[in-house]
């Protein structure tokens, strides 16, 4: 495709998106019902693809910081007791209300559980290891 091709193609998209930005909500609705479309199929075609799309970008994010994580091994030579880890993941989530996490099935996490988030948040530095026997 030629230079030119691209910058009309560009131009082609800015007003397309502009006039689709000026269209009121209203306006949208009876163009697409005039079409004879189904809003609640589109509705849900678009809350479909945006599923894919976020979570293909939270995959990315999550794959960018454990390739920046430190190697598991050297954390879980140093862990302290169970019962400290859990005050210091405690003490990790109350300091950051920015941290979140989830469980699969069921409301109690085995100590494997609690230890691979313990070596998570070491490794997210959201922990320091050191001195916490």
């Amino acid at each position: 495709m030629s230079n030119n091709s691209v910058k009309a193609l560009d131009a082609i998209r800015r007003l397309a998106l502009k006039d689709l930005d000026a269209t009121t909500d209203e306006e949208l609705r009876a163009e697409v019902i005039e079409d004879g479309d189904d809003l609640a199929a589109i509705a849900q075609s678009v809350i479909t693809e945006l599923d894919v799309i976020i979570s293909g970008a939270m995959r990315e994010h999550t794959s960018a910081i454990k390739s920046r994580m430190p190697s598991v091994s050297s954390i879980t030579t140093l862990r302290p007791a169970i019962s400290r880890i859990k005050e210091l993941i405690e003490g990790a989530f109350k300091a950051d209300p920015q941290l979140a996490t989830a469980f699969r099935e069921g409301s109690r996490q085995s100590d494997a559980d609690i230890e691979s988030l313990y070596d998570d948040l070491v490794a997210l530095g959201k922990i320091h290891p050191q001195g916490n026997d």
